[in-house]
């Protein structure tokens, strides 16, 4: 069983908006909404965990009645991380973990089946990007060293994982602080293999992303 934790619960604040960046609408429908279809159309997922914002439970409640594949709707907390624990705290059973960003409505089918795919092979994935440009360190605007770009790529999600490992890390960890949940995972010691991800999936965070995304719906 492949169970995806949609994590939905921010405030969105970079984008300047008065409502978080997951329910504005791209062609006339949330974010959130064109996320979540992505999902629930894909065969290879059986069941949906939607974290939210309590603030808004309403109106992710309201956008959750279009998806039959989603069991539980949770209450996410002040961060990311706890966000995602919330999510995974209500998963009884699962093969599989996707964890995957509300406003990455773009990511394509044969991503989500690659990383899955590869999830059962290799037990931890994550999909990425190489940098194509040069890598500085910066410290008080001040240049410290320059990066070596082959070894540079740039995390996406889904992000999958056995369900045990992934909850494993999640437990252990949980009062520490990572930028994603593949970085817990690398603290058990346990190699997470990368999938090559994809342009088009872009996170909605900044007006700039926003109007990306208006472009690429149309190409859809």
């Amino acid at each position: 069983m492949v169970v995806t934790i949609i994590v939905a619960a921010g405030e969105g604040k970079r984008i300047g908006s008065d409502i978080p960046k997951q329910f504005l609408l791209l062609n006339g429908k949330p974010i959130l909404w064109h996320t979540l279809y992505v999902f629930e159309k894909s065969p290879a997922v059986d069941e949906i965990v939607l974290v939210i914002n309590p603030l808004w439970k309403e109106m992710s409640q309201k956008i959750a009645k279009d998806f039959f594949k989603i069991k539980h709707i949770v209450i996410g907390g002040k961060t990311r991380q706890e966000s995602v624990w919330a999510g995974l705290k209500a998963v009884k059973k699962a093969d599989i973990i996707l964890v995957h960003d509300g406003v990455r409505p773009f990511v394509s089918q044969e991503l989500i089946k690659r990383v899955i795919n590869s999830t059962y092979k290799y037990k931890a994935v994550v999909p990425a990007l190489p940098a194509n440009d040069t890598v500085k360190w910066v410290e008080d605007n001040i240049v410290k060293k320059t990066l070596p770009r082959e070894f540079i790529w740039f995390a996406q999600t889904p992000q999958g994982f056995k369900f045990d490992i992934i909850k494993n890390a999640y437990s252990k960890y949980k009062k520490e602080t990572f930028t994603d949940d593949a970085a817990l995972v690398e603290k058990l010691g346990i190699n997470v293999y990368v999938v090559t991800g994809e342009l088009t999936n872009i996170k909605i965070t900044t007006p700039e992303d926003l109007k990306w995304a208006e472009i690429l719906l149309d190409f859809q």
